[in-house]
């Protein structure tokens, strides 16, 4: 058997080597189809499949509230600290059951040197037990950590080298958490990957941090803040967690008021609960690949079986000598595998390539994108779709030399012709390329028009030469009334650099997503404690909207008289509002009184002016609060120093040119007032139209397609051109008896045009599967912003990139067609 296998290895060495152009094409063909494969399977495996770097991953679970109104479907969310405690202390089916909440703070050295915004994670005293994991040095939090006034730290491996170049002396030392002194109390390993997405923990304090203040949030029964991470006893199912932990839960909505929604629990995978949103993408990613890797297969098989055919008389021979089929298929499976190793070897080295350029690019909202690796799972792949594609690629050869009986291959290798039967499956190939490639190049049509959509949508605002930063004011070192006074300081200073138009600031800013609400009571609607009113809030320096390009509809805008607190408490409000609140109404002078006692920090004693009556003395235009796809909401916005105690405000300028130029002068106006200050996540607007995740998704399943445009005229290309081999008999006879060489193109191109429009009708039918399945979901809708599944704008531009392709693959084929000499063809004969 092995002197078998061993002759055949050579064989086939030596049949590659007489057809250098064969081997060369079909090398490089699979090298395409299996590099890019290799390099998404090791992205899928990256996110989706490689299980978490944590002890038994599989017992991880994430855990949030269920909320259900009457009438309305339920939500799950965050849990509060009070039902937390009541999940802990009562369930019996988790070993561990922790809380936390990710977080971003100015982190210094104890003297405010080596300042910088980093992640950080307020956790439970008992989160690095549910993880698994402990310190490698000092000690873990403990339960007295969760207390209030206990201000305790650990720090990263990262964070230890960096800022205490990794000096095993530094427990008990002080680190500045927003300017409040913490103590290092441990360090944890290196290369620890929290189960939190893409964003770890530069440091962990503890939730005591929660306690602290004269209204802590972490007392809050209502305050759905935390984020709960369990680990399961051992034959413990999701199912049984989710029943122990729903009906605790449903035990408090009986118990509390605040909770009477709040009814049971929602419990996934850890694993899932990171990925969740990615899942569907990442799916499809795989599926526009696994569609290219085919058309390579049947690319490759085409080549084979045309390169066999040729060979008829030989392996007739070798069958007539008493060699058997499987003798036969095992001779074109070598072959077939040596190109599959070859190519899978170039292909490896190419999906290389393909990560190191591609993965600068990948969005940073992609979870665990940094465990991508072709590593030892992701070559292992790679070797079985190469042997696969082997496979493929040689079954059809085999099949069709097999079935035809060694006397007839003879007797059609006397007339120096490569037989007419295997067009039929020639055929078929084509047709399977140009359905997979139309159905690949319509969803990256549709992708392309989503993502132009997105471009030119109506945001409300104008995003050109918008450049926009926020800054790390603590409140240790400027509290509120200070906030108001650098504001009032540094806005002008950024206002009189040369190119700036205009520089305000406020919070929200549009398409960021990041919005506080809170209860209100309006003159004359009916506010009952079961179905309360709620608006997004705001603040906003004077010039704000105007400096972001937001129209005013009615009334006035905010004043530099407005912008006291000493003055009379106004407030503008949107369209939305206006829509919701007061329908065909006028909205100006009338009077709303916000709650925004939840809005303020729970380490500092509430303003008594928190709820107060504010008059309306404008409204604005609605711009985009999340993204393009979702509608504005309700939103009341109030002057910056009339609630400089709610958000942290962006100061956002309009300039001349290019908005980066000018992060160098705001730095240098920024440092005029305070030198240890820098600006954290300079941008510009334009920045934040397409998600870096639509945008890299639209970019992999358009390069998908375009390789698939190629491969499909590729494989039209060798079809006819094989057709035109086999014929050139036919062909010149056709013109010894009277066809000119329009008939003869004639011949050709309607050959051409039946196979393009069979698989134009094939892939139109994939294409219908393909959009009902996917029409039941909601993950899509995103990347095809304003484009139905069946555009016929995206369906007409498709249908001339393909009858184009098509065209240029006809093309030497026709004309090799039309210059056949019907004299030699008559001399042969």
């Amino acid at each position: 058997m092995l002197a078998s296998l061993r002759s055949d290895l050579y064989f086939a060495l030596r049949q590659l080597r007489k057809s250098p152009g064969f081997a060369f094409t079909a090398i490089l063909t699979l090298a395409l189809g299996i590099g890019t494969t290799t390099a998404i399977y090791s992205l899928i495996d990256g996110v989706l499949l490689k299980p978490l770097p944590l002890p038994q991953p599989d017992q991880l679970v994430a855990a949030y509230t269920e909320e259900a109104h009457p009438g309305q479907s339920p939500s799950h969310g965050g849990t509060s600290y009070p039902n937390y405690l009541d999940w802990r202390d009562r369930n019996h089916t988790f070993t561990q059951l922790a809380a936390y909440a990710g977080d971003g703070r100015l982190i210094s050295r104890a003297n405010g040197m080596d300042g910088a915004v980093l992640p950080i994670c307020r956790v439970t005293a008992n989160y690095f037990d549910a993880l698994g994991v402990q310190p490698i040095l000092g000690r873990n939090f403990t339960p007295d950590d969760d207390q209030a006034g206990h201000h305790v730290v650990i720090l990263s491996y990262g964070l230890w080298e960096r800022l205490f170049a990794a000096d095993r002396n530094v427990l008990g030392t002080p680190i500045l958490v927003s300017d409040q002194p913490f103590t290092i109390v441990g360090v944890m390993p290196k290369g620890l990957l929290e189960p939190r997405g893409n964003d770890p923990a530069d440091l962990w304090t503890s939730f005591g941090y929660f306690l602290d203040g004269s209204a802590p949030r972490g007392k809050e029964r209502d305050s759905g803040f935390a984020e709960i991470i369990g680990r399961l006893k051992p034959g413990i199912t999701q199912q049984q967690a989710r029943a122990d932990l729903s009906t605790i839960q449903s035990s408090l909505a009986q118990t509390y008021s605040e909770d009477r929604y709040l009814t049971s629990v929602f419990i996934q995978s850890k694993l899932a609960d990171i990925t969740g949103d990615m899942r569907p993408a990442l799916l499809l990613l795989m599926a526009a690949v696994l569609a290219v890797l085919l058309i390579v297969c049947t690319n490759v098989a085409g080549l084979m079986l045309t390169r066999t055919m040729k060979r008829r008389g030989e392996i007739a021979l070798r069958a007539a000598l008493g060699a058997s089929s499987w003798r036969v298929w095992q001779q074109l499976f070598i072959e077939a595998l040596v190109l599959g190793i070859a190519g899978g070897a170039i292909g490896i080295i190419l999906a290389y390539g393909l990560l190191r350029t591609a993965l600068p690019l990948v969005p940073d909202d992609i979870p665990r994108i940094g465990e991508v690796a072709i590593d030892g799972r992701v070559l292992a792949f790679t070797v079985a779709i190469s042997i696969l594609c082997a496979i493929l690629s040689s079954l059809v050869p085999a099949w069709k030399l097999t079935r035809v009986s060694p006397i007839e291959s003879l007797r059609e290798q006397s007339h120096s012709t490569t037989g007419g039967r295997s067009h039929n499956f020639q055929n078929s190939l084509v047709i399977a390329q140009t359905a997979l490639g139309f159905a690949l190049l319509l969803a990256s049509g549709l992708l392309i028009r989503g993502f132009i959509n997105v471009r030119h949508a109506k945001t409300g605002f104008q995003p050109d030469h918008l450049f926009r930063f926020m800054l790390p004011l603590t409140h240790a070192r400027y509290p509120d009334p200070k906030k108001a006074l650098f504001y009032k300081e540094f806005l002008p200073k950024l206002a009189a650099i040369p190119g700036v138009r205009s520089a305000s600031g406020g919070y929200p800013t549009p398409l960021h997503g990041a919005y506080a609400s809170a209860p209100v009571e309006i003159d004359g609607r009916p506010n009952p404690p079961d179905n309360q009113l709620f608006t997004f809030i705001g603040e906003a320096e004077p010039g704000y909207f105007e400096t972001l390009g937001v129209p005013m509809l009615q009334g006035r805008t905010f004043t530099a008289a407005d912008n006291d607190p000493q003055a009379p408490f106004v407030a503008l409000v949107n369209q939305a509002f206006v829509k919701k609140y007061f329908p065909n109404e006028n909205p100006i002078g009338r009077h709303i009184r916000p709650d925004l006692s939840e809005l303020r920090n729970q380490a500092i004693d509430l303003d008594p002016t928190s709820r107060n009556d504010r008059e309306i003395i404008g409204v604005l235009a609605d711009f985009q609060q999340t993204s393009v796809q979702d509608p504005p909401r309700p939103m009341a916005i109030f002057p910056y120093s009339q609630a400089s105690m709610l958000m942290r405000p962006a100061v956002v300028l309009r300039v001349a040119g290019d908005p980066m130029q000018y992060e160098k002068p705001a730095q240098a106006a920024l440092a005029s007032i305070d030198p240890t200050l820098f600006l954290l996540t300079p941008e510009t607007m334009e920045m934040r139209l397409v998600s870096g995740a639509q945008r890299f998704e639209t970019l992999l399943i358009s390069a998908f397609a375009s390789i698939a445009l190629f491969l499909s005229g590729l494989g039209l290309y060798a079809t006819l051109a094989a057709m035109v081999a086999s014929r050139t008999r036919e062909i010149g006879l056709r013109m010894a008896i009277g066809a000119d060489r329009r008939d003869v193109a004639s011949l050709i191109l309607t050959r051409a045009a039946a196979l393009v429009l069979s698989g134009l009708a094939v892939g139109s039918a994939i294409a219908l599967v393909a959009a009902r399945s996917l029409s039941t979901t909601d993950w899509w809708r995103p990347l095809l912003f304003g484009v139905s599944w069946f555009d016929p704008k995206t369906n007409l531009t498709i249908l001339l990139v393909l009858g184009a392709v098509s065209f240029a693959a006809c093309f030497l084929p026709t004309w090799r067609a039309i210059q056949v000499d019907p004299m030699r063809v008559l001399r042969d004969e």
